[in-house]
């Protein structure tokens, strides 16, 4: 059971993080509000909701005016900002007509405070009277009256603006309990003017602002179709609630009109105190038609507006698809041509034969540019050049030169070993102590066959070795195949005691030069050709030989030169011959 919940916990996993990817997929999509208004109305304190103004149409066209980035984007965003301001204040005025005109019933706390009103100002007329009385009886007074008439008119002044002090703290009650909806609106009114006149300049194109540096790149066009679609989704959005403000004022007008109309022919039958009333009534109606016709032809001038700015952002997006449309093709022309390139160079070079190392090596460094440039080709496309490129390109080589020391420093290591003095496929080298015969040279390591150091038995072990190319440029290395291929090797001979070492001696030198004179010469023609360069004097090749004493006779050592790769076969021939030699003698005594 434990071994089965160990297979299905990995699927388990799986389910789960899809489970919360899709619940995430689907929260952003709910709360995704691009596109979207607020669906409210500027309500005026307490006001009915059929004298609340509506200030949504000026919003709309100045939450717009951070998408409009070109000039004729801007040009419609004043112009729709114009025409929304010019629709907010007619319903502000339609608000005060009809508050004014058809107010509606106070509540019922609200009916003494107005009484209460009435009658103060009733008496402050009264007041205001008499002080004037008083002051002109100041003026043509004795000189006997006029001190009494004076006290009489500061005292008449004192109460005049105590029953104004009065008035004003009772029409606060009034409008704190709703009662005076004129005052309110005409307070609303004045806020959005202030508001409007303590406005600044208009900022464009704030939005759009966040565009990358590079605009020829696939993710510029990417990122600008995006904020281009947002940017569409809120004119659209604007577009559709001007529509249907202006259908929602089509029907009121209609309404009216009907009422109108009926109204019309009520009045032929009515009294003349009730006829008066009704033609007041139809003149008001008239009026509010009147406004209604005006706003809906704002709305409408709206909804002509959003729908030409609609337009233009929808030609911008089809370009900036086709922008990403081209980078796309310039990528899949880059792919296209990387691969065309590569199989020129596989038919070029791909024929080569081990023999041809330096081929082979130059495929390998051609394919690997090619892979490299389309990279940095399709990256340039894709996210183009950053910005800051200096100070990015010397942060970015200075972190890559700490980080990859030994990657680096191996890269150029392998310029070095391609070098005129380097080392091939197929040369026997020495490299840190280990021997071996060269089958590998890559970018960044070198791959031996081990066969032992230059003093070892020099038999392969089966082993591969492999050295980063760090060691031709901090270490060093022996190459036994090019001009060191050159060794000094010793032949050790026995004599016992009571034979003629001399005669030996000269044999064993006799036999060993003839056998080592080709390989003598061609070894002190390229010591010459490489210490001429330097002046260094030029060393010799002969073999050279050498008696000591040894325990049971005498010891002869032979030092001649050899090919490093011969190395074995030579010694072994010269003991098959100084064997034969000393046999031949034996036989001769």
């Amino acid at each position: 059971m434990l071994t089965i919940r160990m297979k299905r916990s990995p699927n388990l996993t799986f389910a789960v993080l899809l489970l919360l990817t899709a619940l995430a997929l689907v929260a952003w999509v709910l709360t995704d509000n691009g596109g979207k208004f607020q669906n409210y109305k500027s309500k005026i304190q307490d006001v009915p909701e059929e004298f609340a103004v509506d200030k949504r149409p000026l919003t709309m066209a100045r939450d717009l005016a951070a998408w409009a980035a070109t000039p004729d984007d801007q040009d419609l965003a004043r112009e729709a900002e114009r025409v929304a301001d010019h629709e907010v204040d007619l319903d502000f005025a339609s608000a005060l007509r009809r508050v004014s005109a058809l107010p509606p019933q106070p509540p019922p706390e609200a009916r003494d405070i107005e009484a209460r009103v009435r009658q103060m100002e009733s008496q402050i007329k009264k007041d205001q009277d008499r002080a004037l009385d008083l002051q002109q009886k100041v003026e043509h007074a004795s000189d006997v009256e006029r001190p009494n008439l004076e006290g009489e008119s500061e005292l008449a002044d004192a109460q005049l603006a105590l029953d104004e002090d009065e008035i004003a703290d009772a029409k606060g009650d009034l409008a704190r309990v709703g009662g005076d909806l004129q005052s309110k609106v005409v307070q609303a009114r004045e806020q959005h003017e202030a508001a409007e006149n303590a406005r600044g300049a208009m900022v464009y194109g704030g939005a759009m602002s966040k565009l990358p540096g590079s605009p020829s790149s696939f993710r510029a066009h990417a990122q600008k179709w995006f904020l281009l679609r947002t940017a569409q989704g809120q004119v659209r959005a604007a577009q559709q609630e001007a529509a249907s403000a202006a259908s929602r004022l089509s029907e009121k007008h209609e309404a009216m009109e009907k009422q109108a109309q009926q109204e019309e022919s009520r009045k032929q039958s009515l009294a003349s105190a009730a006829a008066l009333q009704s033609v007041q009534k139809l003149s008001e109606d008239q009026r509010s038609m009147a406004e209604f016709d005006k706003r809906i032809q704002d709305h409408q001038e709206l909804s002509g507006i959003y729908a030409r700015w609609s337009d233009a952002l929808q030609e911008r997006k089809m370009a900036a698809v086709h922008s990403m449309l081209q980078s796309l093709l310039w990528i899949t022309l880059i792919v296209l041509a990387g691969f065309l390139l590569g199989r020129g160079v596989e038919r070029t070079l791909g024929d080569a034969t081990p023999d041809h190392k330096r081929l082979l090596t130059l495929r390998t460094v051609i394919r690997f540019l090619l892979k490299t440039a389309a990279l940095l080709a399709v990256l340039y496309v894709l996210f183009g050049a950053p910005e800051q490129m200096p100070t990015i390109i010397g942060l970015v080589g200075a972190g890559l030169t700490v980080a990859l020391q030994g990657f680096i420093v191996g890269f150029f290591g392998w310029f070095i070993l391609m070098g005129r003095n380097g080392i091939r496929v197929g040369d026997w080298v020495e490299i840190e102590g280990v021997g071996g015969e060269v089958v590998e040279i890559g970018l960044l390591r070198t791959v031996l066959l081990e066969t032992g150091s230059s003093g070892g038995s020099g038999y392969p072990t089966g082993r591969q070795v492999a050295f980063v190319n760090s060691y031709a440029v901090s270490g060093h290395y022996f190459n036994f195949s090019t001009s060191g291929q050159w060794l000094w090797d010793e032949l050790l001979v026995q004599v016992p005691a009571g034979e003629d070492s001399s005669k030996m001696v000269e044999d064993i030198l006799q036999m060993v030069t003839q056998d080592t004179d080709k390989n003598a010469r061609q070894a002190e023609q390229e010591w010459e050709r490489v210490t001429h360069r330097y002046g260094v004097k030029s060393f010799s090749a002969a073999p050279s030989i050498s008696v000591r004493p040894a325990n049971l006779g005498v010891e002869i050592v032979v030092r001649y030169i050899t090919r490093a790769q011969e190395r074995y076969e030579v010694r072994s021939r010269l003991y098959q011959a100084v064997v034969k030699e000393a046999d031949n003698g034996s036989a001769s005594r």
